[in-house]
């Protein structure tokens, strides 16, 4: 008969003394990149027990021994996100802060690589969605691109992310390092339907995108652009452009902020969107372009009737 005692934690705790101590290790792990590879130690046992991955890497056919001691190198793993793998594999600690969200981002992946259990990933994925709002506060750029680039194993947190993005989306256009965004990232974020921002603000960061991406752009004025700028910075924007939703713009900024930019767009979208802001009761012929699903319902406003007029003729 097998009792269950209470000395379990016990056990838990002097693994994982074993393992601080660095007690009789047989392996020495380097993780890093010279010139700053450091040293980690463990027990050859336990890894190979508890990931399949580490079984099979630390066999007599793949492993390099020297001195009795096998030998492992890790250079894409830091020393700190090792040691916190380590500890949940030699006693179950999960030692996570959802306030570094980078961090705790490299500790998920080193998990997948390192084989642990799904489940295990599937658990911290749960943490941090629960408290999202401590993990977005950390760096939330820097997370979005290190989860869209593992987007396979972070399907669950990435719609997370996403919902609470959108709904903090001023947040990210405003941010210094916007400018510095891959395009895949603004396309993800544009491609949303519940971005939680006026469009036309996106419209101002996605030409403010452009142009930063052409410094020549930025030397002269916009009365001053030849033909070939407007064709250089529609190539820039070639994606994004379809992304923007012209007709939840209201008729002003129209005139003011798209208009003067308007050979970037194609033709017959940008003879339509100009018909939606002049003809009162138009129906646009584009229907991707309408309405974001947004928290709050706006109510668009024309410009005043005799402007419309004046407009026909200019």
């Amino acid at each position: 008969m097998i009792i269950k005692s209470a000395f379990g934690p016990q056990v838990l705790e002097d693994l994982k003394t074993s393992f601080l101590q660095k007690k009789n290790c047989d392996v020495i792990i380097y993780v890093g990149e010279e010139p700053n590879v450091e040293v980690v130690y463990a027990h050859s046992f336990i890894l190979r027990m508890r990931s399949s991955y580490f079984d099979s890497a630390l066999s007599p056919t793949w492993a390099e021994m020297k001195d009795g001691k096998f030998i492992f190198k890790k250079p894409n793993i830091s020393k700190l996100v090792l040691q916190k793998i380590l500890l949940y594999l030699y006693c179950g600690e999960i030692d996570i802060n959802p306030n570094d969200g980078t961090l705790a981002l490299d500790y998920l992946i080193a998990a997948d690589e390192l084989n642990l259990d799904m489940s295990f990933i599937e658990y911290v994925q749960e943490l941090l969605i629960k408290h999202i709002m401590e993990f977005f506060s950390s760096d939330p750029l820097e997370i979005l691109r290190t989860i869209l680039k593992y987007d396979h194993l972070f399907y669950k947190l990435k719609d997370h992310y996403l919902n609470y993005i959108c709904d903090r989306a001023k947040y990210i256009f405003s941010s210094e390092k916007f400018l510095l965004l891959e395009e895949e990232m603004i396309c993800t974020i544009l491609d949303q339907e519940n971005l939680n921002i006026e469009e036309i603000f996106i419209w101002d960061k996605m030409i403010e995108w452009g142009i930063a991406r052409n410094p020549s752009l930025a030397e002269k004025e916009i009365a001053k652009w030849m033909e070939d700028d407007f064709i250089i910075l529609q190539k820039s924007l070639k994606r994004l452009i379809p992304l923007v939703h012209y007709y939840d713009i209201f008729s002003k900024d129209y005139f003011d902020k798209i208009s003067p930019y308007e050979k970037i767009l194609p033709e017959e979208l940008n003879n339509d969107i100009f018909q939606y802001h002049v003809i009162k009761g138009y129906i646009p012929k584009f229907t991707k372009y309408k309405q974001r699903n947004r928290n709050k319902n706006r109510v668009r406003y024309d410009i005043p009737l005799d402007l419309k007029e004046d407009l026909f003729f200019l």
